[in-house]
């Protein structure tokens, strides 16, 4: 049996500084999201580039959840269901 798992989409541009909000990351039951910075900053230094990834995509649940999208006040996120 063949599981097609679902794409998480994210737009850094309409997300913006996602270390001042983290809604999506924080809301998701299963932890499939995280934000990571592209590379390592200076000791004390926030991270100057960074993004949101999803981390087990295996996890996510969508079109039953959907808790990532709702509550990102950017739409900034999309989740989509490959086609075959």
């Amino acid at each position: 049996m063949v599981t097609i798992r679902p794409v998480i989409n994210y737009d850094k541009e309409k997300c913006g500084d996602p270390s001042a909000c983290l809604k999506c990351i924080r809301i998701c039951p299963y932890c499939v999201l995280a934000y990571i910075p592209l590379e390592t900053p200076e000791p004390g230094k926030p991270p100057e580039d960074w993004v949101v990834v999803s981390t087990c995509r295996v996890m996510c649940t969508y079109p039953t959840c959907k808790l990532c999208v709702e509550v990102c006040p950017n739409d900034a996120l999309n989740i989509t269901i490959p086609s075959w």
